[in-house]
Parts: C-alpha cells; structure tokens; sequence
C-alpha cells in the first residue's frame, strides 16, 4: 500500500468455492459425454436482476452471463470478481492492496468501495460483503470450478475408474483453456500457474493409468495433451516417451525426445535429465 522443469508446485486451494466442487464421470463439472461444454456468448449492456444465477467464465477470457446473456463490467469489476473466484472469501483491507498496489491505503479502499458500488449496479446480488470481508455470493457458478474439480478427482479419488472413464476425465481436462490469457497481474500469474500445474499433473497419472491398463492410445493422447498445456515440463515428455516405447515405435519416440532437447536448449539453454536421456539411449544407436 508475484520450478524446475518437471517438479510439480504444491496446490493450493482455490478459494472456498472451488475447494468445495466435487467431480463424477457421469454428473461432472463442466463436461457431458466427455466433451467440454461451450458457454453460449450473447452481448447485452442491460443490468442482471438480484438474485437471478450468474455464471463467471475466467477460462479462455473474463465473462459474467446472466441468464445466458453477457453482463458488461468495467475492468475493475472483471479483477474484483476474478480475485474473489480465485481466492474466495477475502478480507477487504487485503483485496484493496492486491488490485490496487500503487495506491495507499485509504486510496485503495476507497477504490474498492467504488469498484463494490458499480459491480452492484451492473450484477446485483453476486457479491456478498461485511464491514470486513468480500466473497461471491453462491449463485455465481464458475467454469474454474470444472478444472479444479476434475484433477483433484483423477489425483486423488479415480484410481478405480474404468479406463474409458479415466480417458474421457482426461480429456475434458485437456481442453480447458489458460486462465485469464493477456492478464500480467502479479496475482493472476500466480493463479494460472497453480490451475497449469493442477492440470499436467493430473494428466500426467491420468496418462500412468491408462499405461498400466494397457489402453496406449488413449495414455499416449493425454500424455501428449499434458506437454501442450506445459511445454518444458519434462514429466509430461516423459510419459510420451514411454508410451511411444511401450507401443514398440523407437523412432517416434527419439522424435520426441530431439524435439524437447532442441526446446530446452534454445528457449533455455539447457538440456533435458538423465532420466529423460536414460530412456531413449538404448533406442538412439537404432533409429
């Protein structure tokens, strides 16, 4: 008044609401059928009525619907209610400095009181505040709810699933998109990282299963799917590796594997483990 390659980054929870989503194969977060599900995008300026559900999409971009059409929202009450999606309840003193880090303190709040006023204009009853503290109000649903929801099941309640169930989880947690793409906020950095690690990681055991089931195509799309949402991430190219060896297709495999050395030295400078070379040596003089 802001890992080394392959090393997974703790999870935090995401704010009471998304600690508290839950995931099923069948009734699951945001996908039907194993397919995400697009939110319809309308425009409208016309207020949201109190009371009526709203839905926060910070997957791909900020967008407030309200009865399927957009409500418009200046820029400080897209960050306001990003923060509160992604930290949950929130004390006001803490939101103020967090989106308004150059002013002081009474400026900041100040700030915020505004900021409070004109989301309420726009999206009645989707904030809920105390002299002290600031959350969303439950009848705002959000799309990051989905993500979260979907790879803690694979990591840590899914180990008896089908492999048509572990495949099709896996799927709908490769297509959720980056959160909030073009914002360079401290905090949002933060956030985009912890929801990208969530999202590999859990692929990557989601790609573990299907490898131990001997589904290798489906192991091999989810592995594939998990070094596009973290292209350095050497974990994730391994498990493509040995998927790829595992099929008994070397070349692919020493394919791969050139392709993240070239990645590494020329975005990095610096060349994959021991590991990851360990894994293709006994191929390399063969291909």
């Amino acid at each position: 008044m802001g890992a080394g390659v392959g090393s997974p980054v703790p999870v935090r929870e995401a704010g009471d609401r998304a600690g508290r989503a839950r995931f099923s194969p069948v009734e699951g977060g945001t996908m039907s059928g194993g397919t995400v599900q697009p939110v319809e995008r309308r425009r409208t300026r016309t207020p949201a009525q109190p009371d009526q559900p709203f839905r926060l999409t910070l997957l791909g971009g900020w967008e407030l619907q309200a009865g399927g059409e957009a409500v418009a929202m200046s820029s400080s009450g897209q960050r306001l209610l990003a923060l509160l999606a992604l930290r949950g309840r929130t004390q006001r003193d803490y939101a103020a400095g967090i989106l308004w880090p150059e002013s002081d303190d009474q400026s900041a709040l100040a700030n915020l009181r505004t900021t409070l006023w004109r989301v309420r204009q726009r999206a009645r009853g989707a904030v809920i505040s105390t002299q002290h503290e600031i959350e969303l109000a439950p009848l705002v649903s959000l799309d990051i709810d989905g993500l979260v929801a979907a790879g803690r099941y694979l990591l840590e309640d899914g180990s008896g699933d089908s492999p048509a169930d572990c495949a099709e989880i896996g799927r709908a947690l490769a297509g959720h998109e980056p959160l909030l793409p073009g914002w360079y906020d401290d905090w949002v950095l933060t956030e985009r990282e912890r929801l990208q690690q969530l999202q590999v990681h859990a692929l990557e055991v989601a790609a573990e299963r299907l490898v131990q089931s001997r589904h290798l195509a489906s192991a091999l799309e989810i592995a594939q799917a998990a070094t596009q949402v973290e292209p350095f991430r050497e974990t994730a190219h391994c498990a493509v590796v040995k998927v790829l060896l595992q099929q008994a297709n070397p070349a692919q495999a020493v394919r791969h594997y050139r392709r993240y050395e070239s990645l590494l030295d020329r975005e990095l400078g610096i060349r994959p483990s021991d590991h990851l070379r360990d894994l293709v040596r006994p191929v390399l003089s063969t291909t």
